[in-house]
């Protein structure tokens, strides 16, 4: 047990760590508890804390460093407007959120009294500034539009430019049914699509905290083997670069008098909180466990205007035969060392251009719009707070039924045996028969939206008569209701964890961790009945047909699939009438992938007759695709699927090389369609994964959790706390969390 120093604290708090280097606080009160959160923040995590600030509001180049990828980002952001109103939504929260802000503020200011300027702060000869309540809004901005919302905005883009690049239109609307049924092609070929990100910016954009992807489950006690209720929680994020996204920490405070709980049960919290929030994503208090996945809810759609030079502002919008003028908004773009740069951001009451129409001609433009931009966003922190303070599932249900944003589903288990799923988030009301998935003509005022869409209308689930219930970014969509999403998801993780629950009568906590842990392709189970026929006799059949569907780092039947699979799409779907050789190509590997369009592929393939293979045939194609695949080397999975650990702040610099940042090569076991979703992306310049950036698991009848990361809780290269459970997470061990430090140990 390592005592924490708290020289520079104006609360009195102790806090100290664990064999694991877990902070544990120890607080007169919940705000004290909540001060020595954002103390701990500033001590290990300052970096990450200050650097995500100048980054959301579109600061970096003028605070951390002119390079051409933050001039860009700063561009991006400053647009989409993350920093406005931040004022406006701290002074409209309620009383008791403000406290509360204030408090873990305050905490971090004093914390980084303590820790002072960091290395990468000396290096980039950043001065951090005070952090404040309106810094916490910017970040929950920055991770529910950067990590979410762009997503979604790159999916429309993507389908936009193979609209623009000619692929038939019979085809893609069978591809994207029922998304692109009664979609008019025509006013969407002469669109001007503003340049996409250089790979540098989305890197970027990469490395900031997003839940692409993530799973959670629970249990009730007549499923359960300890006869109380069990959750299972692993938000996936990317993982290869430290310090890691989530700072893990138990708050402990004396019980109040007013409490639900006698006077002699202490409070507490414990799990996953996010550096620069007083939140905690993934966690449990004496009465109450929750986790969260991402909806991929369809918040951000694009218009087309119809612009052209005049009025006021300088430029005009349409509406049916009439011209407005724009709102016009100047954004500073300050770098260090250079002179500072103007751009112009034209607005209106659907969105932002995304041009800079500065010298432009007279043509349609794409504009965005935003959900979370709407007032009244910034009380989504309030709805966190609350979580922890809830006493049951049903509480935190209503709870979180209202939050604004992110988009989310979150899991309730209670230690009165309730368990739960709710949605939620703010999404557009859409005018009957729209989607979002393709930019809506703005001057025809009937595509606009209609407000919100209600709350209740949010699906969710109270106490299930099967006895479990999981989320895992399936799709939710209200067949002839109303659409969640703007084009179909892939449902196998959330598949096989269901399989699993249902197959196991008495679930134990060791089965939710090796649940956790899980490498089986139900994508392979699918699809290798529809290829297996039409492949030749051969070791590439025979590695097929006597595979488990586990992707382990030692599989080499799961390389091979993945080698027939990418032949397969190719043959199918490359063709010069589909989507292309080349861009398929770039859709179906590391480099460009696309989960939208391999979704839909995947529901195409297993149908009998399609469009994309009307004049040829279908088993004839995959023959020739598994001949082609069988000539690739086959190497185990984990040589094909392995990464390194880098720093964030160092990564590729010569600094970095020399004092160690970057490890040796690590196998990634799963995939994208395994509940351990070991997924490797790339770029022209560096790798980014998206797997479990932490397990959690925990039995409601106990006041324990079991808890991995891939990482540790300082931000430092030189402190042991660095990256002190990668071991962990890599074997699948789990640690025990308690609320105290006593009788801590290893499971």
């Amino acid at each position: 047990m390592d005592r924490i120093s708290t020289k520079s604290a104006q609360v009195d708090f102790q806090a100290v760590r664990d064999e694991a280097g877990v902070a544990h606080i120890e607080a007169g009160s919940w705000h004290d508890a909540l001060y020595a959160l954002g103390y701990l923040h500033a001590i290990d995590r300052p970096t990450q804390i200050f650097f995500s600030r100048v980054v959301a509001q579109g600061e970096a180049a003028a605070r951390i460093a002119n390079k051409p990828e933050l001039v860009e980002t700063d561009r991006f952001f400053r647009r989409a407007g993350l920093h406005l109103d931040l004022d406006n939504e701290v002074e409209n929260l309620r009383p008791q959120t403000r406290e509360q802000l204030d408090c873990y503020c305050n905490g971090v200011n004093d914390g980084l009294q303590e820790s002072g300027r960091t290395l990468p702060m000396w290096v980039t000869g950043f001065r951090p500034r005070p952090w404040q309540p309106t810094a916490v809004l910017a970040i929950g901005n920055l991770l529910s539009f950067a990590g979410l919302a762009v997503v979604a905005q790159e999916n429309e883009r993507l389908l936009l430019e193979l609209i623009q690049a000619g692929v038939r239109p019979e085809l893609l609307r069978e591809l994207m049914s029922p998304y692109l049924d009664h979609v008019d092609f025509e006013p969407l070929l002469d669109i001007r699509i503003e340049r996409r990100l250089s790979d540098e910016a989305l890197e970027m954009l990469a490395d900031l905290p997003r839940l692409a992807g993530s799973n959670a489950w629970a249990v009730a006690p007549r499923r359960s083997a300890t006869g109380h209720a069990l959750l299972a929680s692993d938000p996936h994020l990317e993982v290869n670069r430290l310090p890691a996204i989530w700072y893990e920490a138990a708050l402990h405070w004396p019980g109040e008098k007013d409490s639900v709980y006698s006077e002699a049960d202490d409070n507490y919290v414990m799990g996953a909180t996010l550096p620069g929030c007083p939140l905690m994503a993934v966690g449990r208090s004496r009465q109450l466990a929750w986790g969260v996945t991402y909806l991929h809810a369809d918040t951000s759609d694009y218009f087309v205007e119809d612009c052209r030079p005049g009025g006021a502002t300088g430029w005009q919008y349409r509406r049916e035969e009439h011209w407005h003028d724009f709102l016009l908004r100047e954004e500073v773009i300050e770098c260090k060392n250079a002179q500072p740069s103007t751009m112009q951001v034209f607005e209106n009451e659907q969105g932002t251009v995304l041009w800079d129409l500065t010298d432009q001609e007279p043509g349609k433009y794409l504009s965005a719009a935003w959900i979370g931009s709407h007032a009244g966003a910034g009380r989504s922190i309030g709805c966190w707070l609350d979580v922890m303070q809830c006493d049951d599932t049903k509480q935190a249900m209503d709870v979180v039924r209202e939050n604004p944003h992110p988009t989310l589903v979150w899991v309730f288990a209670d230690a009165d045996g309730h368990i739960g799923r709710q949605a939620s988030g703010w999404l557009p009301q859409r005018p009957e028969g729209q989607v979002g998935i393709v930019p809506a003509l703005a001057w025809d005022e009937s595509t606009h939206w209609q407000g919100r869409l209600d709350d209740d209308l949010l699906p969710g689930l109270y106490d299930p008569a099967e006895g479990y219930l999981a989320s895992a970014n399936e799709n939710l969509d209200r067949a002839g209701e109303f659409y969640l999403h703007s084009h179909a998801l892939a449902g196998y993780r959330k598949q096989r964890i269901v399989e699993r629950l249902h197959e196991l009568e008495q679930v134990t906590l060791e089965d939710m961790q090796q649940l956790q842990y899980d490498v089986t392709s139900l994508q392979a189970r699918r699809l290798l009945p529809i290829f297996l026929p039409h492949t030749p006799d051969g070791p590439l059949k025979e590695t097929l047909t006597d595979w488990d569907l586990r992707y382990h780092p030692e599989s080499t039947a799961a390389t091979a699939f993945q080698h027939l699979y990418r032949h397969v799409v190719l043959e199918i779907f490359g063709h010069e009438e589909g989507i292309g050789w080349r861009r398929m190509l770039f859709l179906c590997t590391r480099m460009g992938y696309s989960s939208m369009i391999l979704t839909a592929i995947d529901d195409l393939l297993c149908r009998p007759d399609s469009l994309w293979w009307q004049s040829r045939d279908k088993g004839e194609l995959i023959r020739i695709a598994a001949e082609r695949a069988a000539e690739e080397p086959i190497a185990p999975w984990g040589e094909i699927n392995a990464f390194h650990f880098t720093n964030r702040f160092f990564e590729g610099s010569r600094v970095g090389k020399l004092l160690g940042f970057r490890s040796e090569r690590k196998a990634m076991p799963g995939c994208q369609a395994t509940p351990f979703q070991g997924h490797l992306l790339a770029t022209a310049t560096r790798e980014s994964s998206f797997a479990p950036s932490y397990h959690l698991v925990t039995d409601l009848g106990t006041q324990e959790a079991w808890t991995n990361l891939p990482g540790g809780a300082s931000e430092s290269r030189f402190s042991k706390w660095y990256r002190n459970d990668i071991a962990r997470w890599l074997a699948g061990d789990f640690k025990r969390l308690l609320p105290q430090v006593e009788n801590e140990g290893e499971g």
